[in-house]
């Protein structure tokens, strides 16, 4: 499947820690309102493409129409929304589909774990998309006009706004959002490290 590809036709074997598809299954395990976890607030404000490209861009794109409709993001109310846009026009791709979001509820961590997995989402997210931004970058140094480098090097829209999403989860667990490099205190300076 590319990355442009929305319709699910390989599953890719991801290990059980991966932060992303144990968000998920957070999410498939939430009610969609009410209750201590409910997957409404955990979507809040997350873009389907923060999942990344292939399958669990595909099942976080369906999670957020469900969602959104107040259904309860169960694997089978997934496989089905899958089915009834059109995701799943093959036989094949149905039960590798309904595999993945087997195996994803199967093995999701518990719905305490979704805000801090949502965060790691977005960071993950960010990484991506700066990582794309880099290599453009890159690209461009070799070839654009040299006028245009100033330019290229801005962040785009989609970027900043992503920036500031994670920053307001970061601030959430009280990590530092300063960019920049850390000062490290000096071996035996305990004062500079209280």
């Amino acid at each position: 499947m590319s990355d442009h590809d929305t319709t699910p036709t390989t599953v890719p074997v991801e290990p059980e820690t991966d932060v992303i598809r144990g968000f998920l299954g957070c999410l498939m395990a939430a009610p969609a309102s009410g209750g201590l976890f409910p997957a409404r607030e955990l979507v809040a404000g997350m873009r389907p493409d923060d999942a990344g490209p292939g399958v669990r861009g595909v099942a976080f794109e369906l999670i957020l129409r469900v969602v959104a409709a107040g259904v309860a993001p169960d694997p089978r109310v997934l496989l089905a929304e899958a089915q009834r846009t059109g995701h799943l026009d093959t036989t094949h791709k149905h039960e590798q589909f309904a595999m993945w979001l087997s195996e994803t509820y199967r093995t999701a961590p518990f719905p305490e774990s979704g805000w801090f997995l949502r965060t790691a989402v977005l960071e993950a997210a960010y990484r991506r998309r700066m990582r794309e931004h880099t290599l453009r970058l890159q690209q461009a140094t070799e070839f654009a006009a040299i006028e245009q480098l100033p330019v290229l090097a801005e962040l785009d829209d989609d970027l900043v706004d992503l920036w500031q999403r994670l920053a307001a989860d970061l601030a959430r667990w009280q990590r530092d959002t300063t960019p920049g490099p850390r000062r490290i205190a000096p071996a035996g300076d305990w004062r500079a490290a209280a």
